[in-house]
């Protein structure tokens, strides 16, 4: 998956392509999905710590203390697509398509 997810977000040019359009914009928004996960458990963290301070949480956890751990990096959903910067080659050291290959992404008749 690692490959595939690099692919479509490393390649500039080749996202642009037509046919990667969707799947590059639906790796977006699960990265979006992700981040509104990450929010909402913020969100949830701050309700518990207004409602039972400090006591122990509703499934016999330590409540607060253990929901606040749960915001780190650790818990995201979608981990993977948010350490793809790092591995991103810079569009000014990518070769152009050559014009069968870009002939070919395209969905002109």
């Amino acid at each position: 998956m690692k490959v595939t997810i690099n692919f479509f977000f490393s390649k500039k040019k080749k996202r642009e392509e037509p046919k990667y359009q969707l799947p590059f914009q639906f790796l977006t928004l699960l990265t979006e999905v992700d981040a509104y996960m990450t929010k909402w458990r913020y969100q949830h963290v701050q309700t518990v710590q207004k409602m039972i301070g400090s006591r122990l949480g509703t499934g016999g956890s330590s409540g607060y203390q253990y929901l606040r751990t749960t915001i780190t990096d650790r818990y995201k959903v979608f981990a993977d697509l948010f350490n793809i910067p790092t591995f991103l080659i810079p569009r000014m050291y990518l070769p152009a398509l050559p014009k069968g290959i870009s002939e070919k992404l395209s969905y002109s008749a």
